[in-house]
């Protein structure tokens, strides 16, 4: 990694504030700078990103993210959805 940084793609999971959109067809993507997003699976991919830019300040592979973006869960399904990507990543 220190002689040759790259990018890792792992697609975050981030879950849309119910309380700011309960349902999906209120979902506006022309401002979804305006959501509260919280990351639901990733976290830890999140945290090793924010230390590699620090790191590697003028790398911009690591300033990107894929996201995978739900509207109008629950929180019981938010925390299956979570459980199902750790799963399916091998995270332990």
């Amino acid at each position: 990694m220190k002689i040759n940084p790259h990018a890792a793609l792992v697609s975050l999971l981030v879950m849309v504030n119910p309380d700011q959109c309960p349902i999906v067809v209120d979902f506006k993507y022309n401002s979804v700078d305006d959501y509260t997003c919280y990351v639901i699976g990733g976290s830890h991919f999140v945290e090793a990103q924010r230390q590699l830019v620090k790191e590697y300040p003028l790398t911009p592979f690591f300033k990107y993210a894929e996201c995978k973006v739900y509207v109008g869960l629950t929180h019981e399904a938010a925390k299956l959805l979570a459980w199902n990507h750790n799963n399916d990543n091998d995270y332990i």
